[in-house]
């Protein structure tokens, strides 16, 4: 008689704890892991695992599917990777608590924030909501792939409490804060993991208007602080002004107004630390603040990412031609007609002949020359650490043109598929040794996959693929930027685990969860990505192929097998503890 449900027998281990890895069977029952071993048994189901590495599930901490998580119970592009655990609510933008007369404000605070088209936000979203635990109860309605979890957000939550005056981000008054801090703790024992906010610039609305919360005064972030820390649970994550290069000298006063919310509070407080182009030291004095906070019992958590946060322009998606006169006449016309147009000399010259009207978005990175000096031919597959002799402003030097006219005309290849990859962070000194050093910093936890956000033109959800293969299997043990495959693991599972306060999953062990991904690193591998049109109201966003995903079970429960969804639905929203 069968004493296992499951049974994978023989694999590499690398059980999310750092340890090194170890050949074992590992059995599952009842959703559970059962036992770790050798000739454990008998199962229902073997699964052959020689030659593979068994891990546990990834857990992403940075994903928009705030809006997606209610229509879609796959969530494809994060269950091909590996993902069996995420959080939504980032960057201080989500869709609870709403007040009715606010649904539109909302959405259209998410796409100018996250560039989610509306479009699709408007044909999915039922609004069967309003306070943010009635939110939490939809999502929890749902029989999903795998686990998702969110937080609160300080747009959302600004807006319902201050209404138009929380939008035009207008200071608080003492009953202001008091009842947001009051709405945060009911969020957080309903089961939030946290509360997020941003201030950056960069983050607006499509009306051009900042994010509710960006000019928030200390006592408004530490009330709210306070209030999740009195919950027990959960953390406070903050989006510093500066983050995106429009204000790097801020970024060390945002510092110390984060080591004040984390004193006053007692809260463990997370930021968002790149490496900017304007200043490529700066996140020094970042890490310098927060190993500061934890000689003194502070909590001063980067999130960081695991390789340069990269904006991919393609003819199909966002390009820098966007809102110029001659484009707008064609940008409503099939891929295939716009593409032929833009193949035609003479629709060339005028276009490049242009000036942008526009003054919001990327458009203002548009019209900073030094755009080019950051951007490169993407290659097939993306190649995200490229020569920087191969900018598109060198090329354009070697060949003496204007770079205008080389990137217009790189994109015009693979048939107006082919991408530029624009280094937004983690590459000013043309090579990634900063994000690595930022990566292996003990204080540090790897988040930035945007999953679910910049759907036409960020595709960073299978960053914990490009992890495992870029620095542990492809990288020699002498290379510099070589890290241990069982250290790459633990910062993908059990350290963003427990940041989070998520005990019973996050490492492979008798007792804790069956989320485990089963994997072929030697054929691990992601494709080119590609415009899909699977959205709501058939809209747009980047999609990417991976193999050597072999499977990947959620509690037990299979839910990938080799890129394809089962059809099993063993995961629901988490709620805190």
């Amino acid at each position: 008689m069968a004493s296992f449900d499951t049974l994978i027998k023989a694999g590499t281990v690398v059980d999310g704890t750092g340890a090194a890895p170890y050949t074992a069977d590992i059995a599952f029952k009842d959703g559970r892991i059962a036992a770790i071993g050798r000739d454990l048994g008998a199962a229902h189901e073997t699964v052959d695992a020689d030659g593979l590495v068994v891990a546990p599930g990834w857990v992403d901490i940075h994903t928009h599917y705030d809006g997606q998580a209610i229509w879609d119970p796959v969530l494809p592009a994060s269950l091909r990777h590996g993902v069996t655990t995420l959080m939504m609510g980032n960057c201080g933008v989500g869709f609870a608590p709403a007040a009715p007369e606010r649904h539109d404000w909302l959405i259209e605070l998410m796409e100018g924030v996250e560039d989610i088209p509306g479009v699709a936000l408007r044909a999915g979203l039922p609004w069967n909501w309003e306070s943010f635990p009635q939110y939490m109860d939809v999502l929890d309605a749902t029989p999903r792939s795998f686990d998702i979890a969110t937080q609160l957000s300080h747009g959302a939550l600004r807006a319902y409490v201050m209404g138009q005056r929380g939008a035009d981000n207008e200071n608080a008054t003492a009953d202001d804060i008091g009842r947001m801090a009051m709405l945060t703790r009911e969020a957080m024992d309903a089961g939030a993991f946290g509360f997020s906010s941003s201030r950056t610039a960069v983050h607006v609305a499509l009306d051009g208007r900042p994010v509710p919360g960006t000019y928030a005064a200390d006592d408004e972030l530490v009330a709210i602080a306070k209030a999740v820390r009195g919950s027990g649970r959960g953390l406070v994550e903050i989006v510093l002004a500066g983050v995106a290069g429009e204000d790097v000298a801020g970024l060390d006063r945002e510092m110390a107004m984060l080591r004040r919310v984390a004193e006053q509070s007692g809260a463990p407080v997370m930021f968002l630390m790149v490496q900017q182009l304007g200043d490529s030291q700066q996140w020094r004095r970042q890490l310098a603040v927060c190993e500061d906070a934890a000689k003194a019992g502070l909590k001063i958590i980067p999130q960081v990412a695991g390789r340069p946060v990269s904006i991919l322009f393609c003819f199909e998606g966002e390009h820098p031609w966007k809102f110029m006169p001659s484009y707008q006449e064609i940008a409503n016309l099939p891929f295939d007609e716009r593409y032929a147009r833009l193949r035609d000399p003479a629709f060339k010259a005028r276009l490049l002949s242009e000036q942008d009207p526009n003054e919001q978005g990327f458009s203002l990175l548009y019209k900073n020359p030094s755009i080019w000096d950051f951007t490169y031919p993407a290659g097939s597959p993306i190649n995200y650490t490229p020569d920087p002799a191969n900018s598109i402003a060198k090329i354009a030097r070697r060949e003496n043109r204007s770079p205008w006219e080389v990137a217009y005309d790189l994109l015009l290849a693979d048939n107006g598929q082919a991408f530029l990859m624009y280094a937004l962070t983690g590459y000013a000194d043309g090579n990634t040794e900063a994000v690595q050093t930022m990566v292996r910093h003990p204080l540090t936890v790897l988040g930035l996959s945007d999953a679910g956000a910049h759907v036409r033109f960020i595709a960073d959800y299978g960053v914990h693929s490009y992890m495992l293969s870029h620095y542990a299997r492809d990288a020699h043990k002498d290379d510099p930027r070589h890290m241990p495959l069982e250290f790459v693991v633990k910062r993908l599972t059990l350290d963003n685990a427990q940041v989070y306060g998520m005990p019973d999953r996050g490492r492979l062990a008798p007792g804790l969860r069956a989320d485990v991904n089963l994997i072929d690193l030697a054929n691990l591998k992601t494709g080119q990505p590609r415009m899909v049109y699977d959205l709501p109201a058939q809209q747009a966003r980047l999609d990417q192929t991976v193999s050597g995903y072999v499977g990947t079970w959620v509690k037990g429960i299979q839910v990938q097998r080799n890129g394809q969804d089962t059809g099993a639905r063993p995961g629901r929203l988490v709620r805190s503890r």
